[in-house]
């Protein structure tokens, strides 16, 4: 990696394909070492050959890693332009109106071309505002649940469901009918990820803002601050265009100047390891890769029958999600020797402020009341084939919805049961947790009731979900 570094970095929107080069190479060849370290434990017992094991399981994990980074470094390559010229939509996501991820509010067209990245345009989604539905084919599990919202239509409903390879298709068809003019594919970054990216860059100041934007207030300012002071029907240009110029000014500083490779990667990573990241490319070849490393595609596309996945979006027009921590509770039990129940419950913690005068930012709006309601659309995707109250297989999994209606001040919670049969297999429980992308990590613990029985592994887990997480029990 120092070697492909010293090659050089990101210099003046220069794409260092030297360095990528290398560091694909470098990463199969390690890979190759990891995959000659497993032995044979026959000849060992007891803690010997327990260590030997976890060994042979790192050596093993590390091998996959290692392919999968000189895979996905690979097709990076092409997706940047070392194949030809490409153009990109990239939609910006606000988190204080939340979908399955943050709404598109923004956008920009990034243009890969002679080995630079170049930006063509930006602005205000609404720049793109289309007169009809794309005909982008929706799977009928999703027509059923967001068709109301007018998906294909409307770009602050694209990303409702929680299939991004669906929604960047959909994104892409929709840029072309809105323009006439094709694109390669998307990326997509919300303020966490932008403050990912601040964090590489530094601070960046803007026209009409007190102070400069950092990775530590990138969030209060972009999602909170710039609100304040907003009656409804108040203009709302003064604040699309001070986003617009933050983004801009971040954009500016990636492609002027020399920037540091491995930490734009770093932060990219960090970017994608919560959902704050997601790309989507045309070319199938491309698009495959990204599926396989986990940066584009639903939560389906890994192990989708042990796979959990909870959104809470905003029913409202309002942008009150700054203000909403939720936070998730599973209690995992037995139904006989191999089926299990998880019920899962989803705690709406509305912290906006009481008392105040209807504003752009707190409402009420024609959807609530009184300044500051949230209708929370609470939505569970429980496994593939699993059983749940009032379900649809949509986005490769099994979808359960409440709409739970919280005051500002107050809490409120909805409670899913979800039966998976045959979830013990070969003696071992696994569940796999995908998060929502929001602006702060949802609090998430699970317990697991041993019911008498010999469980290996410890029966509780709580902390940040920030990542996917991966819980696996020994049962006998």
């Amino acid at each position: 990696v120092q070697a492909a570094v010293d090659i050089g970095g990101l210099r003046d929107g220069v794409i260092p394909f030297d360095s990528l080069d290398l560091m694909a190479v470098e990463a199969e060849r390690a890979a190759t070492v990891f995959r000659g370290i497993s032995l044979s434990r026959s000849a060992l017992w007891g803690p010997l050959a327990s260590a030997r094991r976890d060994l042979d399981e790192l050596a093993a994990s590390t091998d996959v890693q290692l392919t999968q980074a000189a895979e996905t470094l690979g097709a990076a390559r092409s997706f940047l332009g070392g194949s030809g010229d490409r153009r990109y939509l990239l939609a910006m996501q606000n988190n204080a109106e939340m979908r399955a991820q943050g709404m598109v509010l923004s956008y920009a067209v990034v243009h890969f071309g002679g080995g630079r990245i170049t930006f063509e345009r930006q602005g205000p989604i609404s720049d793109l505002a289309l007169d009809g539905p794309t005909a982008t084919p929706i799977p009928p599990g999703t027509q059923e649940v967001f068709g109301i919202t007018e998906p294909t239509t409307l770009w602050q409903s694209v990303n409702s469901t929680a299939d991004f390879d669906w929604s960047g298709r959909a994104m892409v068809d929709m840029y072309r009918q809105a323009t006439g003019s094709p694109i390669d594919g998307v990326v997509t970054l919300d303020v966490p990820g932008l403050a990912a990216l601040l964090r590489v860059v530094g601070p960046v100041e803007v026209p009409g803002l007190a102070g400069p934007v950092s990775a530590g207030n990138a969030g209060r300012v972009l999602l909170n601050d710039l609100y304040k002071g907003l009656a409804k029907g108040d203009d709302q240009g003064p604040r699309r265009e001070a986003l617009g110029a933050v983004a801009d000014a971040v954009i500016t500083r990636l492609t002027n100047g020399n920037q540091d490779l491995v930490g734009i990667g770093s932060a990219l990573a960090e970017a994608t390891t919560g959902g704050h990241l997601r790309v989507w490319s045309a070319a199938p070849t491309e698009q495959e890769v990204f599926l396989r490393a986990g940066i584009s595609g639903g939560p389906a596309r890994v192990d989708a029958d042990r796979t959990f996945h909870v959104a809470v979006e905003n029913r409202t027009g309002t942008k009150l999600d700054y203000f909403v921590k939720p936070s998730v509770r599973q209690e995992v039990r037995f139904s006989g020797r191999t089926d299990v129940v998880v019920r899962t419950t989803v705690v709406i913690d509305n912290q906006a402020p009481t008392g105040q005068p209807p504003s752009y930012q707190l409402g009420p709006d024609q959807y609530s009341v009184n300044p500051g309601d949230y209708t929370a659309w609470v939505l569970l995707w429980g496994p593939a084939g699993a059983n749940q109250q009032a379900s649809i297989a949509e986005s490769g999994l099994t979808l359960s919805q409440a709409v739970v209606r919280v005051g500002a001040g107050e809490r409120r919670e909805a409670v899913f049961d979800t039966l998976i049969p045959g979830a013990v297999r070969d003696g071992e429980l696994t569940v796999r947790l995908v998060p929502q992308p929001r602006l702060e990590p949802v609090d998430l613990s699970v317990t697991l009731d041993p019911q008498g029985r010999k469980v290996e592994g410890a029966t509780s887990w709580n902390g940040p979900w920030d990542r996917t997480r991966t819980l696996s029990w020994q049962v006998e």
